[in-house]
This record gives structure tokens, C-alpha cells and sequence, in this order.
């Protein structure tokens, strides 16, 4: 029946673009793939009478297909599309991406963007902007207290006011900047001394329509156009033939939708991502349940601070209860942050393709109409792994062992492994995206910053994300993000089950405020014992300390800075599996005496923790000849 259906509606549905076309009138919204339904003043490049500012790449199959935006005709210059609200559109300048990934390229400066012109219809801004004024050196301009200074440009100087205020209507610029050349720079950050750290690739521009066209469009429900002369005029719909399509194509086609989207519906809904699954709107968003903003609003108690779980540099995560008495964690992303969209939609993309017991699930989201943007996912009871370690000692909690230490890091590496066989990459590993549940089972957490892996290629350049403490200083230092980047993020995690101490410290020497520097330091010395915290038995108990012993070399060969001598994250697991079982010197080899990669037919490290290393880059390469079973 359903094949019948379709191609009825087919041969119904050919017949409008006809009328329409005949009509001049233009449809209210436009599907365009991850950016969900636009209209006007945008459009799309099929259609580009119908806006203001034709959206290019909507009419791709692919929803997460790259949707691009030219903005001035007389500029060949195209710029990605990140987002696009009711009067507001977020596009990447990706020459300007490319020149703030390199530190401190005065490029930055030059490359001048171009709003579209100003119409009858509409004028344009960019919110959240500052102007830079570039001076030649030999200028010595008269300034107030409130403008900074930039001097590390070759040939000139840098001046601006304060990137966090809005310049004032009317406001005028001092007169002894004249001579300097000016440029509008988007901006996302809050530092002043160093333009760098506050500038952005991503422009927010607000358009802003014309009182006629507002009139026409809220009052008249017209649609606005220029006519040959460039002159506005408002064009009513043709309320008569509206009226012949809606009884004549209309009524027949919603009705056959609708019984198309049930019928399509009702095997999905008994296996989709969870049996008997509850709903919150009859919806699904790129493959998983929409919730309503009002639903998750009650559910959160109107996200009560009292609910707060934690926050991230995107969001506030609250708990909640659902009606149907489920009990989520979920993510609010920031507001007035404009990479918030792409996150979300990394998030879901991400978490829609993975099922694995060590990975936290998704249980749904918001739509991106909504008031605000929300992931929810299960709740996990037991807190982050963070918090157990850096609340050790305190009274209000019980002590975390080791065997408890060494099954949380085989769970992670398990999960990561998972990862890395899925072609995609963490980008966040730490002890705060380490969740534990009622029985201390890991779910890894926080998917925001994760990237695919394209399977041809061995590396990928972008610019450098994560937490500091965490993050892999040769992707700090080339740009080039590969699964050993991971592998030494989970290299710092160890250290810190060992230890119990944080990534960064301000309150440690200024040498050891860095972990993994004074792990690395603390390995070399033969000093394990100064690194490991005291209450796991590290010097009562020989089981123990064989285990600890062994994690401290795989987290040293994890640290690694070059990555080519970093172990993959399946043979990291294999190891941590194999250093876990072996508890008894009867069952077989000793683990922990230098020789933890022998167990596994692997190349041996260059010296046993117990011995000197003489330099953290004389760990051989560990060879792949085990395979992970994830």
C-alpha cells in the first residue's frame, strides 16, 4: 500500500511547483539539511527571489552536507554556514580560521570582511564586533586610558578599546587615529592584552529589515521584493488560488502524509534507540527523540541551581526528572555563544552512531527552534571520577581503592578503543568526562569537541581544543590531531588515579604545576613513591605495587611527546587488561619489573620504572601486533 501511496502523492505534489511558479509566490520555509527550516529573509540559491541571502548546499541529500552563503556579489568570497536564526545568521570566515590557527599571525589584521549592501529591504551588522585600527609605527596617536596597544606586528601597531563593550550610537573615535586603516573583527573571549585570545573566525550578522518590509511581512502577511527600478513593494498572496490548493491538492496530500508518517513511523518507534521509549514530542531530530523546551523546563524545576551537575565551556549540565519518572542529565548549551549550534550538532552526530556500555547515551534533544538548545542524556549517579579523586581525604566520602582505580582505567580505555575503532576521536579525555555509576562503572562523557577520523588519512590539522593539563603538546605545538592525541590525554587520567593530584596545580612548584611534567620528572628519578598516593598501599602491599608500578611505565609511554612512541589505545587496553588479571607472581611473569610489554609479545620499553630513564624520548615505539576485542 505504501509504494502506491507514494507514488500517488508523487504525481500530486509535481503539480505544485507549477502553480506556484505561475503565482510568483514564494514558500513560507525552506529545508536545509542541519540548519533545519529557513525563511525569509534567507532562502536558498534554488530560489533566490525568494530572500535576502541565499543559503547554498540545501538542497544536498546529505543534511550534514557543508552549507555555504556568498554575501556580496561583487566578492567571489564564500563563507560556511553555521547557524541561522529567525533575523540572525553565523557564517566562518575560513581564511580568517586559518589565520588564528597560527599563533599570532598579523594577517589577522588584514583580511577586511564585507558586509552585504545595504537594500531597501534591509541593513546589516555584525553583533559582538570590534574595530581595530592598524597604525603606521612612526604614529605616535593620543589616546585614552581605556584603548589597548598591540606592537608585535612587523610594520605596524595594533589599537583598540575594550572587546566586551558595545561602541555607543554616535559614538566617535579620537581624532589622532585618522591616519590608521580600520576593520570590523568578530569577537568571542574576554581578555584585552592580547587581541588573539578574544578574536573569532565566526561572524554573527543581524539583519535588520526595513519598517516596510516588517509591516508587510507581520501586518500585510505579504512578501517582499524589489521591483526592476530597486524600489520595494509588498506582494500579497493570491488568497483565492490558496484557498483551490488547499481543497483541491492541499487537504488530499496532508492526509496521505499523515498516514505515510504513521505507517513509517510505527516500526521505529518500537526499535528505536530504547524500547517503550517515552517521547516528549511526536518528533525525531536527526535520529533522535525530540523533547519540548517546556518539558525539560519542568523537569529541571526551571533549571533550579540547586540542579546544577556541572559546567563545561558550553554548557551547564542540570539534573531532571521526567514525567515518565526517568532521570536525565541534561545540557543546556550557552547562550550568546555561536559555536554552541556546531557542538550540538557534533554531539548528536556523534552519540546517534555509538552504542557501547562505557559510553554515556543520549537520550534526546531539543529542536534547534527551540528556546534554547538541550541534550539530554541518562544521569549517571555516582559524579565524575574528578570529583572522587579530588575530594580524597575529606570526610564526606568514602576512600576510592585501587582495584576500583585500575577498573575505571580499563573501562576508559575500553570505551576510547571503541572510539578510535569507530574512526573518531575524543578530543576532551579527562577525569571530569569520566562518569561513575552507583557500582563505579565508567560512561564516558561529553562529545562536544569530538571529531571523525576520515579513514584515508593519518592525521587532520585544526586548531587545538581541549583542557589545558590534557592536552597533547606535538597537536599544540603542529596542529595536527591524530588518536594519539587521546592516547596521551589518557596518559595524564592514569597519572592522576595513581597520584590522586589534578592536571594543573597553581599551588605546586612552578615546575610540577604541570602533572605530567612532574610525573615524567618523578618516573625518571626512580621516585614513583613520591608520586603515588599514600593511602593505595603502594609500599605494604607487593600486589599493589606491581600493579602501580606497571601503570606508571604505560602512563610514561603514553606521555610521550613525540606520538610516534605512544602506544595505540588498543594496546593500551590490552596492557591494562593484562596488568589487572595478573595479581600473583605464580600465575606467570611478574608485571611491573620493566618488562609489561613482553606479556603481550611486544618490543620492551628501553628500561623498567625501576631503573633511571635517562630521557623521556628513549621509549621505543610500541609495535601493533595485539588487536583490542572491544
Amino acid at each position: 500500500m505504501a509504494p502506491l501511496l507514494i507514488i500517488f502523492l508523487s504525481q500530486q505534489l509535481l503539480l505544485l511547483p507549477l502553480v506556484s511558479a505561475q503565482d510568483g509566490n514564494c514558500p513560507p520555509t525552506f529545508d536545509c539539511g542541519f540548519l533545519g527550516l529557513i525563511k525569509f529573509p534567507f532562502t536558498t540559491t534554488q530560489q533566490p527571489h525568494c530572500g535576502l541571502l541565499a543559503i547554498r548546499g540545501c538542497e544536498q541529500h546529505d543534511p550534514y552536507a557543508p552549507k555555504t552563503i556568498q554575501l556580496n556579489i561583487l566578492t567571489p568570497t564564500f563563507y560556511s554556514v553555521l547557524q541561522v536564526e529567525p533575523r540572525t545568521i553565523v557564517i566562518r570566515d575560513d581564511v580568517q580560521y586559518q589565520y588564528l590557527k597560527t599563533k599570532n599571525n598579523c594577517k589577522t589584521f588584514t583580511n577586511n570582511f564585507t558586509l552585504p549592501q545595504t537594500s531597501p529591504l534591509a541593513s546589516f551588522r555584525i553583533k559582538y564586533n570590534i574595530t581595530i585600527f592598524r597604525c603606521n609605527r612612526s604614529l605616535k596617536p593620543t589616546l585614552p586610558n581605556y584603548f589597548y596597544k598591540y606592537s608585535r606586528c612587523p610594520s605596524y601597531d595594533i589599537y583598540y578599546g575594550n572587546p566586551n563593550t558595545e561602541t555607543p550610537l554616535g559614538f566617535k573615535w579620537p581624532s589622532s587615529l585618522t591616519p590608521c586603516s580600520t576593520i570590523q573583527l568578530a569577537v568571542e573571549g574576554k581578555s584585552t592584552n592580547n587581541p588573539f585570545e578574544f578574536l573569532s573566525p565566526s561572524y554573527a550578522i543581524e539583519i535588520q529589515l526595513s519598517d516596510a518590509c516588517e509591516s508587510c511581512l507581520r501586518h500585510g502577511k505579504g512578501q517582499c521584493f524589489l521591483d526592476s527600478k530597486a524600489k520595494f513593494y509588498c506582494a500579497k498572496e493570491n488568497k483565492s488560488l490558496a484557498w483551490k490548493l488547499a481543497l483541491g491538492i492541499g487537504l488530499p496530500v496532508t492526509i496521505i502524509i499523515g498516514l505515510l508518517i504513521i505507517w513509517h513511523r510505527k516500526p521505529r518507534c518500537v526499535s528505536g534507540l530504547y524500547s517503550n521509549s517515552y517521547l516528549e514530542s511526536e518528533g525525531i531530530y536527526f535520529g533522535v527523540p525530540v523533547f519540548t523546551y517546556k518539558d525539560l523546563e519542568k523537569a529541571t524545576k526551571r533549571f533550579d541551581r540547586s540542579r546544577e551537575l556541572g559546567e563545561g565551556g558550553f554548557g551547564i549540565v542540570y539534573y531532571g526528572k521526567l514525567d515518565d519518572g526517568r532521570e536525565v542529565a541534561v545540557k543546556r548549551l550557552h547562550e550568546h555563544n555561536y559555536r554552541r549550534l556546531e557542538q550540538f550538532m557534533n554531539e548528536i552526530k556523534i552519540l546517534t552512531r555509538l552504542r557501547h556500555k562505557n559510553l554515556v547515551s543520549l537520550f534526546g534533544c531539543t529542536s534547534r527552534h527551540s528556546r534554547g538548545l538541550l541534550l539530554v542524556y541518562e544521569y549517571i549517579s555516582n559524579g565524575t571520577l574528578a570529583s572522587h579523586l579530588r575530594r580524597h581525604g575529606s570526610t564526606n566520602r568514602a576512600f576510592l581503592p585501587w582495584p576500583i582505580r585500575i577498573k575505571v582505567a580499563t573501562e576508559t580505555a575500553t570505551a576510547l578503543a571503541y572510539l578510535h575503532s569507530s574512526d573518531i576521536i575524543h578530543r576532551d579525555v579527562k577525569t571530569n568526562n569520566i562518569l561513575l555509576d552507583s557500582t563505579f562503572c565508567v560512561k564516558v562523557a561529553d562529545f562536544g569537541l569530538s571529531r571523525l577520523f576520515p579513514n584515508d588519512v593519518t592525521h587532520v590539522s585544526t586548531a587545538p581544543q581541549g583542557t589545558p593539563g590534557y592536552v597533547d603538546p606535538e597537536y599544540h605545538r603542529c596542529y595536527q590531531l591524530t588518536n594519539k592525541s587521546d592516547v596521551y590525554s589518557f596518559g595524564v587520567v592514569l597519572i592522576e588515579l595513581l597520584s590522586s593530584m589534578p592536571a594543573i596545580d597553581l599551588s605546586r612548584d612552578k615546575d610540577e604545576i604541570n602533572l605530567a611534567d612532574l610525573a615524567i620528572r618523578k618516573i625518571q628519578k626512580n621516585a614513583i613513591a613520591q608520586l603515588v598516593d599514600p593511602s593505595l598501599g603502594f609500599e605494604s602491599n607487593s600486589d599493589v605495587k606491581r600493579q602501580i608500578t606497571s601503570v606508571a611505565e604505560l602512563a610514561f609511554q603514553c606521555l610521550q611527546r613525540d606520538k610516534e612512541l605512544r602506544p595505540s589505545m588498543g594496546e593500551v587496553l590490552e596492557l591494562l587488561r593484562a596488568i589487572e588479571t595478573r595479581k600473583d607472581e605464580s600465575e606467570g611473569p611478574s608485571i611491573g619489573d620493566g618488562d609489561v610489554v613482553k606479556l603481550l609479545n611486544m618490543r620492551p620499553s628501553p628500561k623498567g620504572v625501576t631503573d633511571k630513564w635517562d630521557s623521556q624520548s628513549t621509549c621505543s615505539n610500541v609495535s601493533a601486533q595485539s588487536s583490542s576485542q572491544i
